[in-house]
């Protein structure tokens, strides 16, 4: 346990790794080289690109004597540590092996909670059936005969040549050339929803809990895809949606730019309010998805390089959304509804979608309440908090609105009600606010 206690991000001492570090040497001396040839000179050429990939070009040799000296020790220098030169590893013997012992060991999975930093140490078949029943439900996911990798490289190739003058050859290149890998599927424990785990958490009141295969165990869905052949495209059209993030009028950036957007002064009977969709990510109809997306590019077109087209971006995103196909358990899935976590744009998306909503929703309210209620309406992804009057008619509007997705709500008139049952390690508590549906 005491191996584990140092959590995931804990890195122990590596071993000589002399081929990593050859690369890492002769990757120093190029940029030595490419610092010497370029100087501070700024690139005279006018270059739009947004995205390329990285130059393998090298200087030669033989423009600075002194540098071609200092690299050719640099490179001659023996890799091999001697003996006494060598690191003292910063774990203990013993730990070293149970670490050893837990790689070797095949009927366990280890996992980081969803929430809190917690580690979820699961037996590997029971961890396998519960991804294996998420992934059976054939509203979100679809099995696949073989793998859609290449037809997706062509349906990207296809937009690039219907939409030519949106793209430069650099973004071009960045877009194609690249080598692809699947992308692989896996859930992490939302043990502060489980009841099964806070009850044991409870009753055991230890830092480390164990309880048998709990049944209301959830796993948050990660699609693990950073070489997926929608990955880049991805990132490509995230960099040219972010900025309209700004015009939602709900948007924040995290939980201190929250703090800026409270009102210095409330009313007496004002309430305060927080939902949390569930699954949003998942749960995003791909037509409502596209819409919105529209919505905000048509509204905020001046925001957009008029050389990105609407049609560009919007089939460029039904591109991404179409085949978001990964791998689990010896088997090829395709995700059919909404979008998948780990792709660049799905935050970015997800923002837009919201704002959609929430643009409808603030034009029933404004024709009943003052505009207080879209003032202090703040959001973080798919979390909302908002200062309000004591009315029930506007979360009536918001279950309208809302009415595709499941949220939990919690309101009060002076705080929000937390309760800990996570504990990381001694000095840092995870807390989950109390759930009222």
């Amino acid at each position: 346990m005491k191996v584990l206690n140092k959590g995931l991000k804990y890195t122990p001492t590596p071993p000589a790794d002399t081929d990593t570090l050859s690369v890492d040497i002769k990757e120093f001396c190029r940029k030595l080289r490419l610092k010497n040839h370029f100087g501070d000179k700024e690139s005279k050429t006018a270059d739009e690109s947004i995205v390329r990939n990285k130059s393998t070009f090298t200087p030669e040799k033989g423009k600075n004597k002194d540098l071609d000296l200092y690299i050719n020790h640099l490179s001659n220098f023996p890799l091999i540590p001697k003996p006494q030169d060598k690191v003292k590893n910063n774990l203990p013997f013993k730990q070293q092996q149970a670490l050893y012992r837990l790689q070797k060991d095949e009927s366990i999975i280890i996992k980081e909670a969803d929430k809190g930093g917690a580690l979820v140490i699961m037996d590997r078949i029971y961890y396998r059936d519960k991804i294996q029943e998420q992934l059976n439900d054939k509203q979100y996911y679809r099995e696949l005969n073989d793998n859609m990798e290449k037809k997706t490289k062509r349906n990207i190739n296809k937009l690039i040549s219907k939409f030519p003058h949106c793209t430069t050859e650099k973004e071009v290149d960045y877009l194609t050339k690249f080598e692809v890998k699947t992308s692989n599927f896996y859930g992490l424990p939302k043990i502060h929803k489980s009841k099964e785990v806070e009850t044991a958490v409870q009753q055991q009141n230890c830092a480390y809990i164990e309880i048998n295969s709990p049944k209301d165990l959830k796993f948050r869905p990660i699609v693990a895809g950073p070489q997926c052949p929608t990955h880049r495209l991805s990132h490509f059209i995230d960099l040219i949606l972010k900025p309209l993030c700004q015009y939602v009028p709900s948007f924040i950036r995290d939980n201190f730019d929250f703090l800026n957007h409270l009102p210095a002064e409330v009313k007496e009977d004002a309430i305060l309010v927080s939902f949390d969709v569930t699954s949003l990510y998942t749960n995003i109809p791909h037509k409502l998805g596209l819409d919105a997306v529209k919505f905000w590019l048509e509204s905020y077109r001046h925001i957009i390089d008029q050389r990105f087209s609407n049609n560009f971006l919007l089939e460029g995103l039904k591109i991404i959304l179409d085949n978001n196909t990964f791998f689990f358990d010896g088997k090829y899935y395709l995700q059919i509804s909404g979008t998948a976590m780990g792709t660049k744009v799905a935050p970015t998306y997800a923002t837009l979608v919201m704002g959609f909503l929430e643009d409808k929703m603030y034009q029933q309210v404004e024709s009943e309440f003052d505009t207080a209620f879209k003032v202090y309406n703040k959001r973080h992804n798919r979390r909302c908090s908002s200062v309000g009057l004591e009315d029930k008619r506007p979360f009536r509007v918001i279950k309208q609105v809302y009415y595709r997705y499941q949220y939990s709500t919690f309101k009060s008139e002076s705080t929000i009600k937390f309760h800990k049952f996570i504990k990381k390690n001694p000095r840092h508590l995870y807390d989950k606010h109390d759930r009222i549906k």
